[in-house]
Formats: C-alpha cells, sequence, structure tokens
C-alpha cells in the first residue's frame, strides 16, 4: 500500500517570476513537506487556477493546479531570509529561499509562519549529544594528526621544534 504523505504546511504563496526583463509576482499553491522515509523535505508550488479551491472545496488538494509542479528541496537551501523593500502583491513580506542552484523570491501574508518552518526543516538543530560525540570524535583526529606529525618528524631527524 502506498503512502501518502500530509504536508506540514500549505496555502497560497506568491513567486517572483521575470519574463523579458519584466518582474511579476505567480500566484502559486505551496505545500512544505518534511523529509522521511517516503521522501525528501522540499517546497513544491503550482500555479493558482482561478476559481478558488479543487474539487468540493477540498483544503488537502487545494486550489486548481494548472502548469507543472515546482520543487524546491530544502537540502539544496543556503538560506531564508526576510526581503523588506521589495515591491511585493498587497498585504504580503517577502521572503528570499537561496539553493546551490538559483534564488527563489516568495512573498505571504503572514511570511514568518512560512519562514519558521521552511528553516526548521533546512536547518535541523543538531541534537547536543550529538554535539559532544562530534567534538571528541574532533579531537581525537586533531591528537592522531599531531602523532603522525611528530613520528615524521623523528624519522627525518628533525625535532618537534625544528632544530
Amino acid at each position: 500500500m502506498e503512502s501518502v504523505e500530509t504536508p506540514v504546511k500549505d496555502g497560497v504563496l506568491y513567486q517572483q517570476h521575470m519574463k523579458f526583463g519584466k518582474k511579476y509576482w505567480r500566484k502559486v499553491w505551496a505545500l512544505l513537506y518534511a523529509g522521511g522515509p517516503s521522501g525528501v523535505a522540499r517546497l513544491e508550488s503550482w500555479d493558482v487556477r482561478e476559481g478558488g479551491l479543487g474539487p468540493a472545496g477540498d483544503r488537502s488538494t487545494g486550489p486548481g493546479r494548472r502548469g507543472e509542479r515546482r520543487v524546491i528541496r530544502l537540502a539544496d537551501c543556503v538560506s531564508v531570509l526576510p526581503v523588506d523593500g521589495e515591491s511585493c502583491p498587497r498585504d504580503t513580506g517577502a521572503f528570499l529561499i537561496t539553493t546551490t542552484e538559483r534564488s527563489h523570491l516568495l512573498a505571504a501574508q503572514h511570511r514568518q509562519s512560512w519562514m519558521g518552518p521552511i528553516c526548521q526543516l533546512a536547518f535541523p538543530l543538531r541534537n547536543p549529544q550529538n554535539e559532544s560525540q562530534i567534538r571528541m570524535h574532533a579531537l581525537e583526529k586533531i591528537k592522531q594528526m599531531r602523532r603522525i606529525s611528530s613520528s615524521k618528524e623523528e624519522t627525518e631527524g628533525l625535532s618537534p621544534d625544528g632544530s
């Protein structure tokens, strides 16, 4: 049986596009998914078809979709930042998602309600227990490199102080 992913967040966003050197905002339906066994953490979007919600007003399917699905892999995120001073649709705030491939300028009525979950999925906090294990491993590697370095110097006839 196929497992169905449930989005962490869904709703309307605006995505800035450029056509013939002119910037414009496209209304999109966005679904934010967490990573897991059935998929990677990502932000999917489709252009919103005029006429509101999909069949029978079913919110899970969102507004009628038109065109191809666009996907931003959150593992490729470099930064998620608010953008002030950008001309965006009325009553919205802009934010910029920068990935290793390109930048995506988006706007939302409540941008922080999108930026928070995106940041949590794109940049998960490290477990404090793992953090101490990482530090211990790094210290062991440094000690090992120092031992190798000093043994090389001894075999070449040099003392560790360079004399």
